[in-house]
């Protein structure tokens, strides 16, 4: 799990000591989404990287200078899934065409291959961009939007830490998905507790909401970077509860990639189940196959 860490050093080549613009991160309560911007957080603090901006689809500033950067969240959101999201990126990427663009770590996902043709045939326009991929099935997407593309794990892994261990329960975790993502595959493995990220912070989404309505409001006086001031230090909570939630378990089973991952995170045995296009099984074929803390389904964990 360190070993991934020093993987995202290629991206300090693309910013290239330039500002930066970090946009679409998350103001909702996908934890996973969280995790990925904390770390990347971590990662542009540690590499004394200047940030300009952190904004999310709410109060995106339009003042990029030339020769800044753009930083795109990394993540499961660029595909026709989630079109608020892809319509953003795919608006700024056509806006900004002479500056460099990186999309972190994504996994590209379209169920509409006219979507997908559109969206390439748009990006193909940037004569900069560059698409950073969590599985090799998203290489070969990114590659018919750009020759700029590298094979990169996902930014939560800068939050690794060798010291974190769960204290031995013998209590399992069920953390499967109830969105649109969700295989709604029959689970016949045993488990003690199942929730997911909106269960697990139900009592948190009202203050989300706060945060994101404020950020609206607040755009029109200028005083939105403090809204996401105080987001970005809230957010922080809502991802130790999670870690406090996890560490009670020593062993989870999800189908949700941050469920895998966070458990990873925190040196957690976990049982990596599908979503419902194969972006969990695609990214530990490609990167956390080898731990010895990550199963796929097998006879052997079977009750």
């Amino acid at each position: 799990m360190g070993s991934l860490k020093n993987r995202h050093r290629e991206i300090l080549k693309l910013i290239n000591g330039r500002p930066v613009h970090l946009l679409d991160i998350p103001v909702y309560g996908n934890v996973g989404d969280l995790l990925i911007l904390k770390g990347t957080e971590r990662f542009l603090k540690e590499n004394r990287v200047k940030v300009a901006q952190i904004a999310s689809i709410h109060n995106f500033n339009e003042n990029i200078q030339p020769g800044d950067v753009v930083l795109f969240q990394g993540g499961g959101n660029f595909g026709d899934l989630y079109p608020v999201h892809q319509l953003h990126r795919e608006n700024v990427i056509a806006k900004y065409r002479n500056n460099r663009i990186i999309v972190l770590p994504q996994s590209i996902f379209f169920e509409s291959a006219e979507a997908f043709d559109a969206c390439a045939a748009a990006l193909q326009l940037h004569p900069d961009l560059h698409i950073l991929v969590r599985d090799v099935g998203s290489f070969k997407s990114a590659l018919k939007m750009t020759s700029n593309c590298h094979l990169m794990p996902d930014m939560a892994h800068q939050l690794y830490s060798s010291a974190i261990r769960p204290a031995p329960s013998g209590l399992r975790l069920l953390f499967q998905r109830l969105d649109k993502e969700s295989s709604s595959q029959k689970i016949d493995l045993k488990w003690d507790t199942k929730t997911d990220w909106d269960l697990l912070i139900a009592d948190e989404m009202e203050t989300i909401c706060f945060f994101r309505r404020q950020l609206e409001r607040s755009r029109k006086f200028r005083m939105d970077w403090l809204v996401m001031r105080l987001w970005l230090i809230y957010k922080n909570r809502l991802i130790a509860k999670a870690e406090r939630f996890f560490l009670r378990h020593d062993f989870v089973i999800t189908d949700r990639l941050h469920g895998h991952i966070l458990a990873s995170l925190l040196n957690t045995q976990n049982c990596v189940l599908d979503n419902s296009y194969g972006k969990n099984s695609s990214y530990v074929a490609a990167w956390t196959g080898p731990s010895p803390l990550v199963f796929q389904q097998e006879p052997a964990l079977k009750r």
